[in-house]
């Protein structure tokens, strides 16, 4: 096939899935005109539209609807096309999600990626070791708690919010917070003798394993740094959904339904695709349940903007 005719072959594939669809499902096509899907492209955004063009295409002939990506260089400024109607669509982590609608209130959470298990999201954690001072919650007071990074949703802002409903200021708490990059960082400190607990965190059924999903557990137990089977999980919060991929609240109800639909079906019909956008979780995607995203903003007092 030549260039020269490629499109035009394309353009007439969606304008003939556009007709069979019928009227209503016209009707919105043309109303929307262009599916702008904004994602993070960091200082390379040629390559990173070049890695997603399967992801775009997939999209593009299941909505039978043009698609365009939006390379964003971080979340901010993804937040702001999002927030400001340049683009309909965004793949953002949990806290941008949360940011977004603290912002505008525009945007509703779609879809979720899961993992192998089939999880739809991480629980972060305290671990100490097993043979050790630290058995209960309580034996960590006036102990040494290393932690990741102050912006660190799983390293640091979970396990404090968490402790912090519990009636515990990690501040006063703990005899010393040890401040590290992340939570491989933290559970090295642990593993080092530096800290008493860690911050963690795991999808897995089995977090303390080197199974698929485990995270840092996994990756140092990979290197010989830390077995997890010496480890003890001494608080766990509830569960943090893995980030969405969000729609503005305007977009019509057929446009969201068949998006939806071509992405709980990706995985199995189109896995080149799927990957390109979401190969680190290689369950699927499944509807996402608003409640989680409620459960975490309250969590974290992030108020939404009422739209």
């Amino acid at each position: 096939m030549t260039r020269r005719r490629a499109p035009l072959l394309a353009a007439l594939a969606l304008a003939a899935q556009a007709v069979a669809a019928g009227p209503a499902a016209a009707g919105w096509r043309d109303d929307l005109g262009t599916l702008k899907v904004g994602f993070i492209a960091g200082d390379n955004p040629a390559y990173e539209i070049a890695r997603l063009e399967k992801f775009r295409w997939q999209l593009q002939l299941n909505l039978a609807l043009p698609v365009e990506l939006y390379p964003a260089r971080d979340y901010e400024a993804l937040i702001e096309a999002q927030s400001t109607g340049r683009v309909q669509y965004t793949v953002l982590s949990s806290l941008a999600y949360l940011a977004l609608n603290q912002r505008c209130g525009c945007a509703e959470a779609l879809a979720q990626p899961t993992t192998a298990e089939h999880a739809r999201g991480f629980r972060a954690l305290l671990v100490a070791k097993k043979d050790g001072p630290v058995q209960t919650l309580a034996d960590a007071r006036n102990m040494r708690l290393a932690v990741g990074a102050a912006d660190s949703l799983s390293g640091r802002r979970a396990p404090f919010a968490g402790l912090g409903a519990e009636g515990i200021d990690p501040e006063s708490y703990f005899l010393r917070i040890v401040e590290t990059s992340d939570s491989e960082a933290a559970l090295a400190a642990l593993a080092a003798g530096s800290a008493d607990i860690a911050t963690a965190w795991s999808s897995a059924t089995d977090p303390l394993s080197a199974d698929s999903g485990s995270g840092p557990f996994a990756r140092l137990a990979g290197d010989g740094t830390l077995d997890p089977a010496s480890l003890k999980v001494i608080w766990q919060s509830a569960l943090i959904p893995f980030g969405p991929h969000a729609v503005r609240k305007e977009l019509a109800p057929e446009a969201k339904q068949a998006l939806l639909r071509a992405l709980t079906e990706m995985q199995a019909s189109a896995p080149e695709a799927y990957d390109a956008i979401e190969r680190g979780f290689p369950g699927g995607f499944v509807a996402a349940d608003q409640a989680e995203f409620d459960a975490l903003a309250a969590l974290l007092k992030i108020a939404p903007d009422k739209p």
